[in-house]
């Protein structure tokens, strides 16, 4: 598997985590702020925002995102696009047969760019 793809996997493994164990903590939390106010704190809007639950559908977008676009190798049976001619040695993109990583994949790796293991390669 590329490690483009393995590497943004991890990534969403790890705030899947994060997400799923904030939401019992901030249960309290959500609780005491009740529900979305225009007035309220900034620091309350953005909780509200950004629940875990929300976060939870955002990755679950995302791994759909990415399993549409992976990569493939000229002569592999993974290929979904079904390329018109050979690419050996040339990885594309399983979704639009464009050069891998396509702007698609590099534009879901962009939000972890402060992450260890992020490579400026993958800059879109």
């Amino acid at each position: 598997m590329d490690e483009l793809v393995q590497w943004l996997r991890a990534q969403l493994d790890g705030d899947e985590r994060t997400a799923r164990a904030a939401d019992g903590e901030l249960s309290a939390v959500f609780t005491r702020i009740g529900s979305f106010d225009p007035e309220m704190a900034a620091d309350e809007r953005h909780i509200m925002t950004h629940q875990p639950a929300r976060v939870l559908r955002e990755i679950d977008a995302k791994r759909r995102t990415l399993e549409r676009h992976t990569p493939h190798s000229s002569g592999t049976a993974d290929c979904s696009v079904h390329c018109e001619r050979a690419h050996p040695g040339v990885q594309v993109c399983n979704h639009d047969g464009r050069r891998w990583p396509c702007p698609d994949a590099l534009d879901l790796t962009a939000g972890y760019a402060d992450r260890p293991g992020y490579r400026e390669t993958w800059r879109p």
